[in-house]
């Protein structure tokens, strides 16, 4: 649940946001989503585990549980500080059981660390990557884990930047980097990675 930073290289979120009006977190919804998700391997975890992960105190952790206990997405272990994710906290993040054996996800994220290097020096590239982080359950040191997620920052060269589908250009982009792995998912790089 932690993540592994390198240089170079919906509508759910919604509903979070709005469920307190006068004392809403400050941490991302996107964040906490991928806390739920790395979670998927673990029958139970701890409050201090959520605070770790989403960077913030006791206090916010203790109102980020409120509103996804209140949306049916974890649930306290009765008499304890024990937490689970919920199958609906499952499914609202988007995660799947843990299959891949976490040395093949790494030999994949070396791979798409290579590509990502291979397109910053190619000069005939309409963009570079300004910056990746790579995260996910893979980080946990668990045998089996989900494919590993990448935020990707993109820079387009000037030749390129002044098209107006700049959101098609960089979702075809962030396909183009993806490949065909299943290993890991490549997205858009967010301020909260």
């Amino acid at each position: 649940m932690a993540k592994r930073t390198s240089k170079g290289k919906g509508s759910q979120a919604a509903s979070l946001d709005k469920t307190t009006a006068t004392h809403a977190p400050s941490v991302s919804p996107a964040a906490v989503f991928s806390f739920l998700k790395d979670s998927r391997g673990v029958l139970t975890w701890i409050r201090r585990d959520l605070e770790d992960c989403l960077k913030v105190g006791a206090s916010e952790a203790d109102h980020v549980l409120m509103i996804l206990r209140m949306q049916g997405y974890v649930q306290e272990k009765a008499d304890s500080d024990q937490w689970m994710t919920t199958t609906s906290g499952e499914t609202v993040s988007g995660s799947k059981a843990p299959h891949f054996k976490r040395e093949t996800v790494e030999e994949a994220l070396s791979t798409l660390r290579d590509r990502l290097s291979s397109i910053n020096r190619d000069k005939r590239s309409e963009f570079q990557i300004r910056r990746s982080v790579a995260f996910g359950d893979f980080l946990s040191g668990r045998p089996l884990v989900q494919a590993a997620d990448v935020g990707v920052m993109l820079e387009w060269r000037p030749a390129s930047a002044s098209d107006d589908n700049a959101g098609r250009k960089d979702r075809t982009a962030l396909k183009q980097i993806q490949g065909k792995s299943r290993l890991v998912k490549v997205q858009r790089y967010e301020k909260w990675l």
